[in-house]
């Protein structure tokens, strides 16, 4: 059985991703990675779907076609563990430096995807550009590291306060 290029790069896309969460993931901090990973999935799925079905781009290779229309692999596992490595990087740093790496991850990844969308058929750009991916994956970025800032304020506001949750 023969692999086409777009399932190679699939299915290689998968491993690495998978490598760098079992070997780059600080797990002291294994609530707020779940978290972050959740709440990246949701929103990635919740935006990347009408993106696809406004017809501004499309993924003519993809996992489980027949049931959807978006990357499956990119929006719920990709891009939900490089959002964990972000918030590990951007843990304990000042807002510009967070700005700044939200930016090299965008920069990192819209490089990547925009060689996939000249020679594969993985994504193909319709009404779109490297550019609108560049910038709306820095915003993505970055509320991710809001959103994960809020979660670490709500449970030290609660635990400090004695008002715990039941459970």
């Amino acid at each position: 059985m023969a692999f086409s290029t777009e399932q190679v790069i699939n299915q290689a896309a998968a491993v690495l991703a998978l490598l760098l969460l079992i070997y780059a993931v600080d797990w002291r901090y294994f609530r707020d990675w779940v978290v972050v990973f959740l709440f990246q999935c949701f929103f990635d799925f919740l935006c990347g779907s009408p993106v696809v079905n406004l017809k501004l781009l499309e993924y003519p290779v993809r996992l489980l076609p027949q049931w959807y229309n978006t990357s499956i692999l990119f929006e719920i596992w990709i891009f939900p563990i490089l959002c964990i490595l972000f918030n590990q990087i951007a843990r304990r740093r000042r807002l510009g430096a967070i700005i700044g790496y939200a930016l090299l991850f965008s920069a990192g990844i819209t490089a990547v995807e925009y060689q996939l969308e000249r020679v594969t058929n993985l994504i193909r750009y319709i009404h779109w550009s490297w550019f609108i991916s560049f910038y709306t994956m820095t915003i993505t970025f970055l509320l991710s590291r809001v959103f994960i800032a809020f979660f670490r304020w709500g449970c030290n506001y609660f635990d400090s306060r004695g008002n715990r949750l039941p459970r």
